[in-house]
């Protein structure tokens, strides 16, 4: 005869698949793709719209989301800034914890001038960056962003990668969202990161 399990295994037991369980809903949290924590994490040295020199590091103790294009994209571009600009709407109070960072991958055309009128059309408080094509590679290929220049007639358009790389406060590379992330995606995982409680970076350092 088979005999029964004792109590204190059977609380274990329990226990285990209590952990398990939450262990599964936490893998579970979030809709966007996870970065791999033993992937290299990513940096730059750039100039805002408004000409002062900026690293990841000057945007620390909010929650940032990178994306890389030009203010000549016909599609992707203005596509992905409206959808990030409904996102902040959504987070309401929250949305002062979150920076969108827009990188731009054509130094030629998009001054700091240009810059700054195109993403504070979408949001006045986007901020935008370039910087010279050695800063914008480096930037890129830290965020293993691809890009190239493609010839169109006189002109020229810019085929690059359309992620959205999202860092949390401590400067870490967590999430990266696609095209596919729908404004719901994207407002839920940024509540969870802020809600992680990081402090805020001093207003000062924005201007």
């Amino acid at each position: 005869m088979k005999r029964p399990m004792p109590l204190h295994r059977l609380f274990l037991v329990a226990a285990v698949a209590v952990l398990q369980s939450q262990v599964a809903l936490a893998a579970a949290s979030y809709r966007l793709a996870e970065w791999p924590a033993a992937a290299p994490q990513p940096d730059f040295q750039l100039v805002d719209m408004n000409g002062h020199r900026r690293g990841l590091k000057d945007y620390a103790g909010e929650v940032s989301i990178v994306f890389f294009g030009y203010t000549h994209c016909p599609d992707v571009c203005p596509t992905e800034l409206l959808k990030l600009s409904q996102v902040v709407r959504a987070l309401g109070p929250l949305a002062s914890q979150v920076q969108v960072l827009f990188v731009s991958l054509d130094p030629e055309r998009d001054t700091p001038e240009l810059l700054k009128d195109y993403v504070t059309s979408f949001d006045p408080r986007f901020i935008g960056l370039t910087g010279s094509k050695a800063e914008i590679n480096a930037a890129a290929t830290s965020f293993s962003v691809q890009f190239a220049k493609v010839s169109l007639g006189n002109d020229y358009t810019i085929d690059h990668s359309t992620g959205s790389y999202v860092i949390d406060q401590t400067g870490r590379l967590r999430l990266v969202g696609t095209m596919q992330n729908s404004p719901d995606d994207w407002a839920q995982d940024l509540r969870t990161l802020v809600g992680e409680g990081f402090p805020n970076r001093p207003n000062s350092t924005k201007k």
